[in-house]
């Protein structure tokens, strides 16, 4: 009984070992349609966003992710998008893959932050009706359509209070801001729509670093 527990126990390590040295990073083919979830039109000019993950050992038994890239498109005509495929090389040890998300966004609909992978290449086999909305006001009110194969309805919202509640924030606050500035852009209109003032990425992540000294 014991060889046999060192024996799995011997395995599991070497499994996790691999995993953990493993220096590629490799994420297929995106692509997928955003429609208006209630007219089921496409909707044309919405951003599309793969957000790369990778996963670490951190000081002790910790882990900790970050991101590696950050990668957009936007919707055309006919509500598609694609994302190439996307591989590189993890130079750092105990460092692996860790899984994709998405962000789904236009000014004037509810935005969407989920794990759409299996959605994007196809692997995805039933459909889901979801409310991903922390706000209670959003969440009961409206609703998001995921369809086979690759299809994302999303609402679009009816009052500014609502669309205010939905507006994201880009992914990365210190950093990629040359890869998010369709995203940066769009949400720039938002805030013009709004009466807001325009995110400034840079003044932004100036401010995050100051507050993390103290000031």
């Amino acid at each position: 009984m014991k060889k046999q527990l060192i024996k799995i126990i011997t395995v599991l390590v070497a499994s996790y070992t691999l995993t953990a040295c493993s220096p590629f990073f490799h994420e297929p083919t995106f692509n997928g349609t955003i429609l208006d979830v209630e007219t089921k039109q496409p909707i044309e000019g919405a951003v599309v966003m793969a957000v790369y993950y990778k996963r670490s050992m951190g000081m002790g038994a910790g882990q900790y992710s970050s991101i590696i890239n950050i990668r957009e498109t936007l919707t055309n005509k006919d509500g598609t998008f694609l994302i190439p495929s996307y591989t590189t090389l993890l130079f750092l040890p105990f460092t692996w893959q860790d899984r994709p998300m998405f962000l789904l966004y236009k000014p004037g609909y509810a935005s969407l932050e989920w794990p759409l992978k299996s959605n994007f290449t196809g692997e995805e086999t039933t459909n889901r009706e979801m409310s991903p909305w922390l706000d209670p006001l959003l969440r009961n009110k409206y609703k998001v359509i995921l369809r086979v194969p690759g299809i994302v309805e999303i609402p679009k919202l009816k009052t500014k209070d609502e669309r205010r509640s939905s507006m994201p924030s880009h992914p990365d606050e210190l950093g990629h801001f040359k890869e998010q500035m369709i995203l940066i852009q769009l949400i720039n209109e938002e805030r013009k729509y709004l009466g807001e003032e325009e995110l400034d990425p840079y003044k932004l992540r100036d401010f995050i670093l100051n507050m993390g000294k103290g000031h």
